[in-house]
């Protein structure tokens, strides 16, 4: 939970309450004449409650603006009721904006996203998971909001990323690993309830569990052995993967998760910027009940005014991860790949086409298809043509014409029945008039391909 004053969390009760937002991005300030709206995912348990956990949250954010927001560029945004206490909401990173005309759409994650880089330790076992965790920091430059009680392990991990590493440290400390609101990682495990209970009167809409959840066993697979601690159910155990856990640590750890009591619960309510997921909150019912539930994962809402989502996630027999029905089948065949890349280094535009991007990729079924989304900050002044490539087939043709020194393009394909098997996708730039590049870090391309039809 972020600490606010009491001021700031009675001010954000009241009913007609004054709702301020401001974003600092790139060393441009918004404040509420230019800010259209905003979405705020602050998520730490992604389907229900579990350890070991490396969720990103996303913020992206539209706004009155023409000018330029370079890709992995800072941003900042807050809350306040009085114009004068502001609420930090998280420190993010541009990955994808698209600008029309005087206005832009920006979308931000926080650092956990750009952790997918391999882990190259400079230690060596035995060590432990505290000497791990900052040599992390120290060669990703990483700021950590405190230490970590350090386990003996016998391994290093190799051959994953450091956000795989985190979230393995993260398990073996009972914890969920996330970046807080000031930007500093967070090593956040269950310890005690928080001094908060969120009352009915600030819900518009609420349900929950009828009954509470406990956590009493564990499953460990940590790539020598299979560990299991605890006594295993299908609502009431934890499956996981982590090379650093042993048997007595998991059996540690169940005891602890063991003493957690919560309901599952989904909460439309107004926006309370200080709570975070993670926090251990009651929920105040009308007849004067408390309930404690976890705070999962919190989606807000900015348009003026500041509405929230709170979900507090744990398994029960009607969850569909309980079961494969027709319809998880088919969402898992739809939404199969989705590939990202940006440039590492500049781009130089000349008469000879350039591949600015490319993906290899295999498709599951026959008929599905792919789809293609590219922006770029051109550097110069000319024509370019961009060109699409599916299989080596042309799929789009797109002659671009820049009329100042910097301006932001934007480039989709589109191409279907694509068949079973290995594909690839390549899209090429050339110039047509002009000078130009593009600077390192200035593209960024998403790949998605799924089943056309189920």
């Amino acid at each position: 939970m972020v600490d606010v004053s009491d001021n700031f969390k009675a001010l954000s009760m009241r009913n007609g309450r004054y709702v301020s937002c401001k974003i600092v991005a790139g060393g441009e300030t918004f404040l509420d004449d230019r800010i259209i709206e905003f979405d705020f995912d602050d998520v730490v348990h992604p389907n229900w409650y579990t350890i070991g956990s490396t969720c990103s949250n996303r913020f992206a954010f539209s706004v009155k603006y023409s000018g330029e927001l370079e890709v992995h560029d800072e941003v900042k945004p807050y809350i306040s009721f009085d114009g004068k206490e502001w609420c930090p909401l998280g420190v993010f990173y541009v990955a994808r904006r698209y600008v029309r005309g005087s206005y832009a759409s920006i979308i931000c994650y926080d650092r956990m996203y750009s952790l997918e880089t391999e882990y190259e330790p400079n230690i060596s076992a035995p060590t432990t998971t505290a000497a791990i965790l900052s040599d992390i920091c120290a060669n990703y430059g990483i700021v950590c909001e405190s230490g970590i009680y350090g386990y003996a392990v016998n391994t290093v991990p190799t051959g994953a990323t450091v956000r795989d590493v985190i979230g393995y440290i993260a398990g073996v400390e009972n914890a969920n690993a996330k970046f807080n609101r000031e930007g500093k990682l967070r090593i956040k495990g269950y310890t005690q309830m928080d001094n908060y209970s969120l009352s009915v009167n600030n819900c518009m809409d609420y349900s929950r569990n009828m009954s509470s959840s406990k956590i009493s066993g564990l499953k460990v697979d940590n790539g020598q052995e299979i560990i299991e601690a605890g006594s295993r159910g299908e609502l009431t155990s934890l499956e996981l993967y982590n090379p650093l856990m042993t048997k007595q640590r998991a059996e540690n750890i169940v005891s602890l998760l063991s003493q957690i009591n919560f309901y599952g619960a989904d909460i439309e309510m107004q926006g309370f910027p200080f709570l975070e997921s993670g926090d251990h909150i009651y929920l105040l019912d009308e007849n004067g009940n408390y309930y404690p539930i976890a705070v999962s994962e919190i989606e807000f809402h900015y348009d003026g005014g500041f509405t929230a989502r709170l979900y507090s996630k744990s398994r029960s027999y009607t969850d569909a991860a309980a079961y494969q029905d027709d319809l998880a089948e088919a969402l898992e065949k739809m939404l199969n790949i989705c590939l990202t890349s940006e440039n590492t280094r500049d781009i130089g535009i000349s008469s000879a086409a350039v591949k600015a991007a490319s993906f290899d990729f295999e498709t599951k079924s026959t008929g599905a298809y792919a789809r293609g989304d590219m922006s770029f900050v051109l550097d110069g002044t000319g024509s370019v043509e961009i060109k699409a490539y599916v299989n080596n087939a042309l799929v789009r043709d797109v002659t671009h014409k820049n009329q100042s020194d910097k301006q932001l393009v934007h480039f989709y394909f589109l191409s279907q029945n694509l068949p079973k098997g290995k594909n690839s996708v390549y899209i090429t730039i050339q110039s047509l008039s002009g000078t130009m590049s593009i600077k390192s870090g200035g593209l960024s391309s998403t790949l998605i391909c799924g089943a056309t039809a189920v």
